[in-house]
């Protein structure tokens, strides 16, 4: 049982680094923007690629009460060569246009510096570009275009559906975007979005249906957690596996049900043997719960110890993250659907009569 217990823990977990892998290393960018809030035109669904809006309506939604700063945003999924230490290397990677020092792109870096707000022709790297040989004072060019980016800087966990991204200022974005899909060329002063940033206290809904209703109505503005879930797959991502992981736990209530129900009926006569000394049924019911919050600790422990060592030899390019509250998570659910299977072997024990099971009448 206790090894049963092991190998479904050892899977919960490893579905939960799986799910949170993707989300992460999906939603990374718009995590560190710092927004409360994002703007996109109505019809866009959300999604940057197909939003376009005036870079003028910055000024307007600052002036809406509750929002503290608002900067524009920016992307372009492009293809990248490295120069310098890394010659000749593609590179995907996903860029990122905002203002420095507003909502919308990181506040810090953790080795070298960001972008300065003027600065043009430079940018800070997500850290995982490294691992393609990508080093501060090195140069990417954008496939496409004759801009070349040189990195001053490296940001963590800001990765955008699974690309390392580039961060620079806007100015810098609209001249790539302008020689890579020369279509929007004409489209003048846009950006893609808006991230806003709120007062202590400001109501998000509030502040969201004041900025729309300012912007006449033709803007969507979501919380970050809308903005998030609305990138391509990352609902649909996350719900699937969360499913798989609640249908493991089910499935680790269901084989403790089975293994303490054999247990009962493989031990009728001991049971009735106590029953008949006078062991209650809350006795033997105490008995059951211990044994499996036993075996439930050493499955976690377990699992745990195992997941940790499998995760040595998961190759880095498997979106894997183990956090401390997906372990929290699988430990829980594992004891309660443990405890939950337990509980049915209860009728079963309440049931045994001692006078019939040692073959009297």
């Amino acid at each position: 049982m206790a090894a049963a217990l092991t190998l479904l823990v050892f899977l919960v977990l490893i579905l939960s680094a799986l799910a949170d892998g993707l989300y992460y290393g999906a939603t990374g960018a718009l995590r560190a923007g710092r927004a409360d809030l994002y703007t996109f035109s109505a019809d866009s669904r959300r999604q940057f690629a197909r939003s376009s809006l005036p870079a003028g309506d910055a000024g307007t939604i600052a002036s809406v009460p509750g929002v503290a700063a608002v900067g524009p945003v920016g992307t372009l999924q492009a293809t990248g060569r490295c120069s310098g230490r890394c010659p000749g290397n593609l590179i995907d990677l996903a860029l990122f246009g905002y203002l420095p020092g507003h909502p919308g792109g990181p506040d810090r870096a953790v080795e070298g510096r960001l972008p300065g707000a003027a600065e043009d022709g430079v940018a800070a790297a997500d850290i995982s570009l490294r691992d393609d040989g990508v080093r501060i004072g090195d140069r990417v060019t954008v496939a496409g275009t004759t801009v070349t980016l040189r990195i001053v800087g490296f940001t963590s966990d800001s990765r955008y559906l699974l690309q390392p991204t580039l961060w620079t200022t806007i100015a810098t974005w609209r001249k790539v975007q302008s020689q890579a899909r020369p279509e929007l060329a004409g489209a003048g002063d846009t950006v893609q979005a808006f991230a806003e940033r709120l007062r202590a206290g400001a109501s998000p809904a509030t502040v969201a249906a004041a900025v729309d209703a300012a912007l006449g109505n033709r803007t969507a503005t979501v919380g970050r957690r809308t903005a998030v879930l609305s990138l391509p797959g990352v609902k649909e991502q996350r719900s699937t596996l969360d499913q798989i992981v609640y249908a493991t736990l089910a499935v680790a209530g269901i084989v403790t049900a089975l293994f303490f129900a054999l247990i009962t009926l493989e031990k009728r006569t001991q049971l009735a043997v106590l029953k008949a000394i006078g062991a209650s049924n809350r006795y033997l019911g105490a008995g059951v719960v211990v044994q499996s919050l036993i075996l439930c600790a050493l499955g976690t422990a377990l699992g745990l110890l195992f997941t940790r060592l499998a995760a040595l030899l998961v190759p880095a390019a498997v979106p894997l993250s183990f956090t401390a509250a997906s372990a929290a998570t699988a430990a829980v659910g594992t004891f309660v659907m443990g405890l939950l299977g337990a509980a049915f072997s209860f009728r079963g024990l309440a049931r045994i009569d001692p006078a019939t099971a040692l073959g009297g009448a």
